[in-house]
């Protein structure tokens, strides 16, 4: 997936979701999604928010700034210890220390409480 118009249509048959029925969601034509989609048109600023919150993604997944799909959190789950840190291993040395300072100053403010 290379173009807007294929993470669109990826995102679209990941969700079983129907080409008119998102036209519709975002207030464009079949028309008009096609020519999204068939990457003849690219959308604007305003529709690519719309369409990237239809699919429950972020503009920068459709734009290819990332290949996190959802970028969201919204479940405990994603939460997890582990997640965290999986996530940490990845940082940069000096970002881990930003990490552990932050974390450090957290649980001290809930020592207070």
């Amino acid at each position: 997936m290379t173009t807007i118009g294929e993470r669109i249509v990826y995102l679209r048959d990941l969700y079983e979701i129907k080409q008119k029925d998102l036209a519709e969601t975002i207030g464009v034509t079949k028309a008009t999604m096609s020519k999204y989609e068939n990457d003849i048109n690219i959308p604007n600023a305003d529709i690519l928010c719309s369409i990237a919150d239809a699919l429950n993604t972020s503009t920068d997944f459709l734009t290819g700034r990332t290949k996190q799909i959802n970028p969201y959190f919204n479940t405990q789950e994603e939460y997890s210890t582990e997640k965290l840190f999986d996530l940490i291993l990845k940082l940069k040395k000096e970002n881990k220390i930003k990490v552990f300072e932050r974390a450090l100053t957290l649980w001290e403010e809930e020592q207070r409480t």
